[in-house]
């Protein structure tokens, strides 16, 4: 049985194989809906950021330079995608949390309520690293800025929510 790894398959969908590009959109399907639905809020939306993020990359996968970094690329991709989605409407009401997250944090409507209080410049690397889990490295590749500009934000943010939910623990009691 031989064993395909990710870089082989983003070289195969570069040279034509639909079937890998597919493999590959699949394997990424739920890291990108979860994106999708943070900047949209609601499923629809985010939905249709999925579908037209993966018709931009079939249209652009030879465009890839580096198939190591398929990943970051098609978050990048569905980033855009979202950002020209949710451009001009007006915001959307806070999501549920059942259809992002895991079971453990569907009880948090609260850290929904706290990242939708941050800038994205701050929620951005916060929600790669945690929500899709994506290292340092990779989020300074997928939002073009260097790594210790995404540790500078993320402490920024993570400081910024501690503060803001300890406010709201103090409000709730």
């Amino acid at each position: 049985m031989m064993i395909v790894t990710e870089y082989g398959l983003v070289q195969r969908a570069q040279a034509g194989d639909r079937a890998a590009l597919g493999d590959l959109l699949i394997a990424h399907q739920t890291q990108m809906y979860r994106m999708a639905y943070l900047y949209v809020h609601n499923e629809a939306d985010a939905l249709d950021v999925v579908q037209e993020t993966a018709l931009q990359a079939t249209k652009s996968i030879r465009k890839l330079r580096q198939p190591e970094y398929f990943k970051t690329w098609l978050l990048r991709i569905l980033i855009n995608v979202a950002k020209q989605q949710i451009r001009g409407k007006p915001p959307a009401p806070l999501p549920a949390a059942k259809a992002v997250y895991q079971p453990d944090l569907a009880q948090r409507q609260d850290l929904l309520q706290l990242l939708a209080g941050l800038s994205e410049k701050r929620r951005l690397p916060i929600v790669l690293f945690y929500y899709n889990g994506l290292t340092l490295k990779e989020i300074s590749a997928v939002l073009h800025i260097p790594v210790g500009t995404v540790k500078s934000r993320m402490n920024r943010g993570l400081a910024q929510l501690r503060v803001e939910g300890g406010k709201m623990n103090a409000q709730q009691n």
